[in-house]
């Protein structure tokens, strides 16, 4: 049984990732037609500005890697709280490009501290605090936060002009802010003593690395989705304006997922969930390809969201858990390929759709990645054990 303690650290950790990846990240797709339509933004600014937005988060993954000391930590995760409210309320006022361009950036910033920082801190948290070292309640906060975010587009669209709405995001964003620095704990108190057991050199054993590559293909599965899913649907005429619903269902079904992942794991280990989890993700995106009827679609979707939360969820944590001394570290190395596939992947699928007017070989080619993903798992899971012999 969780002491209140826990389930309030948990509960502030859960929103900390609401507002610094739901509001400061999520809020910018609901955005798009609402700024397109109203300024008439193109195509390619609206991509730049998703793209300069993982830039900054792969920028905030590479910055944690290098810090190793926990007030600085805990001093970067808390001005990330604030920097994403800010960021968010700032974009409804001004219409500089390359303003929008310096906000998006510093609020992939600030989800790198959300996540990463966050996720490392809570770690040690937990491990100190003798509390199961797993994170699916953590990443349900991107579940909660693809949800907020939908519901509070469908509610805002019609009655706010953009700029209004983009304020209207970081005010709730900062509403949630309230129980986060009620309940957040002094992390710097959570400091684990060094056994000498896990090390820098550790964090580039063949393993970590193997494990980093595996874990690009996963974010080529994760990120083709989320950028196209809700596109796709638009797309269907008998899915025209469903799109918000199709991208809603996602996040509910990632929200309780991460729980299940973990019973899932401590059930079954955490290699075989890991399989499961990478073929599910893969099965998503077969039913994009082989039919697009309303039920597939939504299907699709569902097992998208509880598959992608889950790798999110069990990889962090299996590093987390392997070098608990600065789990951050490690965790940020295995972001930084999820992000650069973030940044590669979109264009390469969005070009092909271009070339071609339709999804359908870019899925089979992120398919054929996600595959891929599975064969390296397995490959990091071989060498993980061969390393542990010696």
């Amino acid at each position: 049984m969780k002491t209140i303690e826990t389930i309030r650290v948990l509960v502030a950790s859960v929103i900390t990732v609401m507002v610094t990846v739901g509001v400061a990240r999520f809020s910018y797709t609901p955005m798009i037609p609402e700024m397109m339509e109203a300024l008439g933004l193109s195509q390619s600014v609206v991509g730049m500005l998703a793209t300069v937005n993982y830039a900054g988060y792969l920028t905030g993954a590479l910055l944690i890697t290098r810090i190793s000391d926990l007030d600085l930590k805990v001093k970067l995760y808390q001005l990330g709280l604030v920097v994403a409210v800010v960021s968010t309320v700032l974009m409804g006022y001004t219409t500089e490009i390359w303003l929008w361009f310096v906000l998006r950036f510093v609020s992939g910033l600030s989800t790198s501290a959300g996540m990463l920082l966050g996720a490392g801190l809570l770690m040690s948290w937990l491990i100190k605090n003798n509390e199961k070292s797993e994170l699916g309640v953590f990443f349900s906060g991107i579940g909660l936060g693809i949800v907020l975010t939908a519901v509070l587009a469908e509610l805002i669209k019609g009655s706010f002009s953009w700029d209004q709405q983009w304020v209207i995001y970081g005010l709730v964003g900062l509403a949630l802010l309230v129980p986060v620095w009620r309940w957040m704990p002094d992390y710097r108190t959570s400091a684990l003593p060094r056994t000498g057991s896990a090390s820098a050199s550790d964090e580039r054993s063949h393993f970590v690395v193997i494990l980093q590559l595996a874990y690009f293909c996963a974010g080529v599965g994760y990120v083709v989705t989320a950028t196209f899913l809700v596109a796709i649907a638009e797309s269907i005429p008998t899915l025209t304006g469903h799109g918000w619903l199709i991208w809603l269902v996602a996040g509910l079904s990632a929200t309780p997922a991460c729980w299940l992942w973990d019973v899932f794991t401590r059930r079954w280990g955490q290699w075989t969930a890991l399989y499961l989890a990478y073929s599910l993700n893969a099965v998503s995106i077969l039913m994009l390809i082989i039919n697009t009827s309303m039920f597939s679609v939504m299907l699709s979707a569902i097992i998208y969201g509880a598959s992608f939360i889950g790798i999110v969820s069990m990889m962090l944590a299996m590093v987390g858990r392997e070098f608990p001394e600065n789990p951050s570290r490690p965790m940020s190395r295995l972001t930084f390929s999820y992000g650069i596939a973030q940044m590669l992947a979109p264009a390469v699928v969005g070009y092909l759709a271009d070339v071609e007017g339709n999804y359908t070989n870019g899925l089979w080619l992120t398919l054929l990645v996600m595959a891929l993903g599975v064969w390296v798992l397995h490959l990091a899971r071989q060498t993980k054990n061969k390393e542990a012999e010696q």
